[in-house]
């Protein structure tokens, strides 16, 4: 059984770049818009690392991608 912290790190890469996506934004863009760095987001996005964000950051990319936090950590 996988460990639940790499379950929600799949669940939140995949959600954000799905959303990301459906609004057509580059990851260059869309970390800008969330003042991280490119290179940040890009990890996030990557389902075999295990970072997860901050809470304030979480809030931060769910608001460039128009979505409620907790719909970034949605199955």
């Amino acid at each position: 059984m996988k460990h639940r912290h790499v379950i929600i790190k799949g669940i939140l890469a995949k959600n954000l770049r799905k959303y990301r996506t459906r609004l057509k934004l580059t990851q260059e863009q869309a970390s800008e818009k969330a003042d991280i760095t490119v290179k940040y987001w890009q990890r996030l996005e990557m389902e075999s690392q295990v970072d997860l964000p901050s809470l304030p950051t979480l809030f931060k990319m769910a608001k460039v991608l128009g979505v409620k936090a907790s719909d970034l950590m949605r199955e």
